[in-house]
């Protein structure tokens, strides 16, 4: 008896998972709707075989906004059919760079909607100070209250601030807050007090130290449309603020800043004083007779429970410590070159040895 086994096998070209590159043809339909705008191709730059076409940069000289002149290039993705992802990127001078994205199945109408926005929404100054801010524009299906429409929403930010590099995240989620990270330039150390920014308002939470790092978190608005212009505020707040606080001397911070430092105080030991009420108050229910179907003992007996579902629930965890008592920043400097300290040392240790 013959037995005849038969295996399915997979062409080369279903099996891989590598893009198919793009023709001639179908470059040409696809810059089509960007010639006609004054967007000419760079195939020098552009990726066939990963289906990537970039565009030769255009300047936008003397913004009113940003102040100065901003390079613009575009970037045209197609990863699957009729699936396309363009993107703007804006660079100044000093290094600084925005993105702007969108994803859609039409290109013509991708760059409709990326021209739509001005080129200064992206690339801000703020006290001579250049922000530079990501979005990406998001397609809202039609509902009762509105027609479909492509919203623009923050996602990042990034600006230099007197040699302190300054990162906004809001793509941390529906609800959540946004976080703050500010770092020295050029490999420095950068000493700031943790209520650096929380002397501005309750959104505002204190920065902690992750190395050379400093970490914060401001709260904003929790769903979009809110959620973009509140921290667009923000953001613009902040750096207005770094920078008069690094243009002054760190003593002056204190004296400028005492009655916000000391509400700061407060507003940190509040999980503190929660827990201590809690505490302090459980023995006092000994002096109340409750009969056993009484709702308030079941509330008494439940309380652990429900504090804790309380507690995941909320936006932020609270921290439970003993915050630090206000006073005057000891030092002249906010940026220290731990360079220049260890090379002094070693000079001295090396003068000691001779």
């Amino acid at each position: 008896m013959v037995r005849v086994a038969h295996t399915s096998s997979t062409s080369p070209q279903t099996s891989s998972s590598e893009p198919v590159p793009l023709t001639h043809h179908a470059i040409l339909g696809l810059v089509a709707p960007f010639s006609e705008r004054g967007h000419q191709i760079d195939l020098a730059a552009s990726d066939r075989a990963q289906r990537r076409l970039c565009f030769k940069p255009i300047q936008h000289p003397d913004l009113p906004s940003a102040g100065e002149s901003l390079t613009e290039t575009l970037t045209l993705d197609n990863p699957e059919p009729e699936q396309f992802r363009l993107r703007r990127l804006l660079s100044d001078d000093a290094g600084l760079s925005s993105t702007l994205e969108i994803e859609g199945s039409d290109p013509g109408e991708l760059l409709e909607q990326i021209e739509a926005i001005e080129v200064g929404r992206q690339v801000v100054a703020v006290e001579g100070i250049h922000i530079a801010r990501d979005y990406r524009l998001q397609s809202i299906a039609a509902s009762e209250q509105q027609p479909a429409h492509w919203r623009l929403q923050l996602e990042k930010a990034e600006t230099r601030v007197e040699g302190v590099r300054l990162r906004l995240n809001a793509k941390t989620g529906r609800k959540m807050p946004a976080d703050v990270e500010l770092r020295a330039e050029h490999d420095q150390r950068l000493r700031v007090p943790a209520d650096l920014f929380a002397v501005l308002g309750w959104e505002w939470r204190p920065m902690r130290a992750l190395g050379k790092r400093w970490r914060g978190s401001v709260r904003i608005a929790a769903a979009e449309p809110e959620r973009t212009p509140d921290v667009e505020a923000k953001l613009a707040q902040a750096v207005r603020h770094l920078a008069n606080t690094l243009r002054s001397d760190p003593g002056a911070f204190h004296a400028r800043w005492q009655a916000a430092r000391w509400r700061v105080a407060f507003q940190r030991a509040i999980p503190l004083l929660i827990g201590l009420s809690l505490l302090g108050t459980a023995p006092l229910i000994q002096l109340f007779s409750l009969e056993d179907i009484s709702l308030v003992r079941m509330f008494i007996f439940h309380a652990p429970p429900l504090l804790m579902i309380g507690i995941f629930a909320m936006r932020e965890l609270p921290v439970i410590e003993i915050p630090p008592m206000p006073r005057r920043l000891i030092g002249h400097e906010w940026i220290i070159d731990d360079s220049k300290g260890r090379l002094g040392q070693a000079s001295m240790r090396g003068a000691e040895a001779g």
